[in-house]
């Protein structure tokens, strides 16, 4: 079984990321984070190993720049686990 980590809660109207939140056990879980993704997000970039072992990616999204924005900010919450300090503590 894998791990399934959804960075947000399906009723978020922030930008805060979730990362300890969820994590459920599933037998099959791609089909099961598509299924998700398709019910909450308007756009989506996909990156995983396929059967082959190389790196793929898929994503709706068609300008270069909001593709990195989007990975940098999710290797941001992933590196920092999800916690923001604000500019006071900084």
């Amino acid at each position: 079984m894998k791990r399934i980590f959804s960075m947000t809660d399906e009723n978020d109207n922030d930008n805060v990321v979730y990362l300890n939140q969820r994590i459920k056990l599933s037998a099959d879980p791609v089909p099961t984070v598509c299924e998700f993704a398709g019910k909450i997000l308007a756009d989506a970039i996909i990156v995983g190993q396929s059967k082959d072992g190389s790196i793929k990616m898929m994503t709706t999204i068609e300008d270069v720049a909001d593709i990195v924005w989007y990975l940098e900010t999710a290797k941001h919450s992933l590196l920092s686990g999800g916690i923001e300090e604000s500019d006071e503590q900084q």
